[in-house]
Protein backbone atom coordinates (compact mmCIF):
# COMPACT_ATOMS: atom_id res chain seq x y z
CA UNK A 1 0.00 0.00 0.00
CA UNK A 2 2.76 2.48 0.22
CA UNK A 3 2.05 3.95 3.74
CA UNK A 4 4.70 4.12 6.48
CA UNK A 5 3.63 3.05 10.11
CA UNK A 6 2.79 6.47 11.41
CA UNK A 7 -0.51 7.76 8.78
CA UNK A 8 -2.93 9.14 10.49
CA UNK A 9 -6.69 7.22 9.88
CA UNK A 10 -7.72 10.34 7.25
CA UNK A 11 -4.61 9.29 5.17
CA UNK A 12 -5.37 5.35 5.58
CA UNK A 13 -8.95 5.75 4.77
CA UNK A 14 -8.19 7.85 1.35
CA UNK A 15 -5.57 5.23 0.81
CA UNK A 16 -7.25 1.86 1.29
CA UNK A 17 -9.91 3.96 -1.25
CA UNK A 18 -7.67 4.34 -3.74
CA UNK A 19 -7.50 0.48 -4.27
CA UNK A 20 -10.74 -0.28 -6.86
CA UNK A 21 -12.76 -2.79 -5.85
CA UNK A 22 -16.32 -1.79 -7.32
CA UNK A 23 -17.34 1.86 -8.84
CA UNK A 24 -17.39 3.32 -5.35
CA UNK A 25 -14.47 2.43 -2.99
CA UNK A 26 -15.69 2.78 0.50
CA UNK A 27 -13.11 2.74 3.68
CA UNK A 28 -13.68 3.14 7.20
CA UNK A 29 -10.57 3.49 10.16
CA UNK A 30 -11.00 2.85 13.89
CA UNK A 31 -8.91 4.89 16.19
CA UNK A 32 -8.35 5.83 19.15
CA UNK A 33 -5.63 7.44 21.89
CA UNK A 34 -3.70 4.70 21.19
CA UNK A 35 -3.62 4.60 17.69
CA UNK A 36 -5.69 2.91 14.80
CA UNK A 37 -6.89 -0.47 15.21
CA UNK A 38 -9.12 -1.81 12.74
CA UNK A 39 -10.08 -1.08 9.29
CA UNK A 40 -12.39 -1.89 6.66
CA UNK A 41 -13.66 -1.33 3.28
CA UNK A 42 -17.54 -2.26 1.30
CA UNK A 43 -17.20 -5.53 -0.15
CA UNK A 44 -19.83 -8.15 -1.31
CA UNK A 45 -19.63 -9.85 1.52
CA UNK A 46 -20.04 -13.53 1.53
CA UNK A 47 -24.03 -13.89 0.81
CA UNK A 48 -23.56 -11.14 -1.97
CA UNK A 49 -25.83 -8.37 -0.07
CA UNK A 50 -22.94 -6.48 0.56
CA UNK A 51 -21.09 -5.22 3.87
CA UNK A 52 -20.66 -1.51 3.95
CA UNK A 53 -17.01 -0.31 5.06
CA UNK A 54 -18.22 0.97 8.92
CA UNK A 55 -19.65 -2.77 9.81
CA UNK A 56 -16.22 -4.45 8.54
CA UNK A 57 -14.11 -2.08 10.16
CA UNK A 58 -16.37 -2.99 13.34
CA UNK A 59 -16.61 -6.55 13.01
CA UNK A 60 -12.22 -6.53 12.79
CA UNK A 61 -12.00 -4.23 15.65
CA UNK A 62 -11.41 -5.35 19.33
CA UNK A 63 -14.49 -4.58 20.97
CA UNK A 64 -12.94 -3.42 24.20
CA UNK A 65 -11.46 -0.79 22.42
CA UNK A 66 -14.45 0.32 20.25
CA UNK A 67 -15.80 2.68 23.66
CA UNK A 68 -15.03 6.38 22.98
CA UNK A 69 -12.96 5.95 19.64
CA UNK A 70 -13.26 7.60 16.31
CA UNK A 71 -14.20 6.33 12.94
CA UNK A 72 -12.91 8.13 9.75
CA UNK A 73 -14.52 6.99 7.01
CA UNK A 74 -13.66 8.01 3.12
CA UNK A 75 -14.70 7.28 -0.62
CA UNK A 76 -13.97 7.56 -3.90
CA UNK A 77 -15.48 6.91 -7.19
CA UNK A 78 -13.75 5.55 -9.41
CA UNK A 79 -14.09 6.51 -13.56
CA UNK A 80 -12.06 5.98 -16.59
CA UNK A 81 -11.04 9.66 -16.75
CA UNK A 82 -9.80 9.71 -12.95
CA UNK A 83 -11.14 9.21 -9.71
CA UNK A 84 -13.42 11.97 -7.53
CA UNK A 85 -14.50 11.80 -3.95
CA UNK A 86 -17.96 11.02 -2.65
CA UNK A 87 -19.92 12.12 0.46
CA UNK A 88 -19.33 9.28 3.03
CA UNK A 89 -21.40 10.29 6.09
CA UNK A 90 -22.44 6.97 7.55
CA UNK A 91 -25.63 5.66 6.52
CA UNK A 92 -28.56 5.91 9.07
CA UNK A 93 -30.42 3.02 9.11
CA UNK A 94 -27.58 0.66 9.29
CA UNK A 95 -24.19 2.05 10.04
CA UNK A 96 -24.70 4.93 12.29
CA UNK A 97 -26.75 2.61 14.43
CA UNK A 98 -23.79 0.08 14.75
CA UNK A 99 -21.25 2.94 15.25
CA UNK A 100 -23.52 3.83 18.18
CA UNK A 101 -24.68 0.78 19.99
CA UNK A 102 -20.38 0.06 19.94
CA UNK A 103 -20.12 3.32 21.96
CA UNK A 104 -17.70 5.47 19.50
CA UNK A 105 -17.72 8.81 20.55
CA UNK A 106 -16.77 10.67 17.09
CA UNK A 107 -17.40 10.03 13.27
CA UNK A 108 -15.22 11.61 10.69
CA UNK A 109 -16.63 11.75 7.06
CA UNK A 110 -15.19 13.14 3.87
CA UNK A 111 -17.30 15.40 1.48
CA UNK A 112 -17.11 15.70 -2.07
CA UNK A 113 -14.53 18.30 -1.93
CA UNK A 114 -12.53 17.00 0.00
CA UNK A 115 -13.22 18.54 3.43
CA UNK A 116 -13.54 16.78 6.36
CA UNK A 117 -16.68 16.74 8.84
CA UNK A 118 -16.97 15.74 12.28
CA UNK A 119 -19.78 14.31 14.30
CA UNK A 120 -19.47 13.88 17.93
CA UNK A 121 -21.96 11.51 19.33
Amino acid sequence: MGLNKNCTPRELAVELCKRPRHRVSMAAVISDNYGIFAWGWNHAGCDGNGVHAEEHALSRANPRRLHGATITIAGIRHRKNGTGFVFSKPCENRCARLIKKFGLKKIEFITKTREWKTIFL
